[in-house]
């Protein structure tokens, strides 16, 4: 009898230890194993002849759709950090979104480098360009907010001169 009470103390004491790891978890950045190496992406400074054009629209969790000149989209190189980043994000590092309310994650380490990125704004019908770009691998994330609703469209796109 004291051995089965000893066996649930026992037992209780590692389920609430590990459901308050969980919750712990859930605020705790992600590691990225990779290292962002500003050398690996110096060309995305370059300048080139390539362009990129395209429309963003984002539809809410309720189904609202948007698009339009408050929304920013950013041009960033593809590396070996920003694939495991954009991976944990999207589940893939090719194309995705995520929803605002679903929670944006935090990321340690996390590069000044990472965030050095090309900006531009949509117009009025969604749509951005980017031009005299070097040819490479980049990702295009569309950040669309508005109302505590929204969130992120990620994808990836290779340009080659012209």
């Amino acid at each position: 009898m004291m051995k089965y009470q000893l066996f649930l103390i026992v037992i209780s004491i590692l389920l609430i230890s590990c459901s308050d790891t969980k919750k712990s978890d859930a605020n705790q950045p992600i590691t990225i194993l990779n290292e962002f190496d500003d050398e690996a992406v110096k060309w995305f400074k370059e300048t080139g002849n390539a362009s990129i054009k395209g429309v963003a629209k984002f539809k809410s969790k309720s189904d609202e759709l948007r698009y339009g000149e408050e929304f920013r989209i950013e041009l960033m190189p593809s590396c070996l950090y920003t694939e495991e980043r954009l991976m944990k994000i999207y589940d893939s590092k090719e194309s995705g979104f995520i929803y605002v309310e679903d929670g944006v994650p935090k990321f340690t380490p996390d590069p000044e480098g990472y965030h050095d990125t090309k900006k531009t704004m949509c117009n009025q019908a969604g749509e951005f360009e980017y031009n005299n770009l070097p040819s490479g691998d980049y990702y295009l994330i569309a950040f669309m907010l508005w109302d505590k609703t929204g969130g992120g469209i990620m994808q990836h796109v290779v340009l080659s001169e012209g």
